[in-house]
């Protein structure tokens, strides 16, 4: 062979196999050489760049600074580099949450890329579903768990907890004790169909005086009312006129009406709940015991 020829050939070969060694002195070519060495010395650089460019991608380092332009031999794998960037991307949106995301490129991994995102996005709407319906089941259940069976006003433990988380943040607020008259007599003497309606006729009633009224259903015939916005006077008419309503319901059968004491709570009370009940309780039975006979 050839010495140059030869000197030729073993650099390319350095260049595929042991590309760290591979050395080309293109001066000590003769002069009718020198262009060809320079060439494939261009060449070869630009293979290993290429080469190295190519391993970083395989080893999935997409960030890698590409080569400079000039360097046509990387310019498919400069493509892909752009694509699988661009496809990272996207692959994190997705991550955060936008299935809107498609693949228009890369055959096949397109297809399939298309295919996960759709079964993601279908997946995440199902969960929502699902989540939201548990949402609505345990609402459901929650205003179960508060509310009187009939009236759907709050029960008494629920109705407890309102009056002790008030006296825990310091709130000044009444307490109204409402004791239904007569409804033993009602359910005795007509049965309790009309008891129930006895009963859902006075919390219409009290419903009707203020929207922000907390009514708890303490017991079969006895209520606690909870309001911020009232001092014991103003109170005392609301429910005098929740009285005077109940009496305008012409019945011959029964006279309709209620029995009530109010006691305030503000930051100074210091006393249990218990007694509390108990303050206003005893108010109710005198206002009761004041009114009986007029209602006979």
């Amino acid at each position: 062979m050839d010495p140059t020829a030869e000197i030729l050939f073993n650099y390319l070969g350095t260049i595929i196999y042991d590309p760290a060694h591979a050395q080309l002195d293109v001066d000590c070519l003769p002069e009718g050489f020198r262009e060809l060495g320079m060439g494939i010395k261009y060449f070869a650089e630009s293979y290993l760049e290429a080469s190295e460019f190519a391993k970083a991608l395989s080893n999935g380092h997409v960030e890698v600074k590409a080569p400079p332009p000039s360097n046509e031999m990387a310019a498919a794998l400069k493509s892909l580099h752009a694509s699988l960037r661009h496809l990272t991307w996207q692959t994190q949106q997705v991550a955060q949450g936008d299935y809107n995301q498609r693949v228009s490129f890369m055959g096949g991994f397109a297809d399939a890329f298309n295919s996960m995102v759709e079964q993601l996005s279908r997946r995440r709407a199902d969960l929502i579903n699902e989540i939201e319906a548990k949402r609505r089941e345990t609402h459901i259940l929650q205003d179960a768990a508060n509310q009187d069976t009939l009236t759907k006003v709050s029960n008494r433990r629920h109705g407890m907890k309102i009056l002790n988380e008030w006296m825990s943040d310091k709130r000044r607020f009444i307490i109204c004790f409402v004791d239904m008259d007569n409804l033993k007599y009602v359910n005795d003497k007509f049965g309790h169909a009309e008891g129930d309606h006895y009963i859902m006729t006075v919390v219409t009633t009290l419903r009707e005086i203020s929207p922000d009224l907390v009514i708890s259903r303490l017991g079969g015939d006895e209520f606690m009312l909870l309001e911020t916005e009232w001092n014991e006077k103003q109170a005392e008419k609301r429910m005098e006129d929740v009285i005077r309503r109940l009496a305008s319901m012409e019945d011959e059968r029964y006279y309709r009406s209620v029995s009530y004491g109010i006691i305030t709570v503000d930051e100074r009370t210091d006393l249990p709940v218990g007694d509390l009940l108990a303050q206003a309780d005893e108010k109710m039975y005198a206002y009761k015991r004041a009114h009986r006979k007029a209602r006979q």
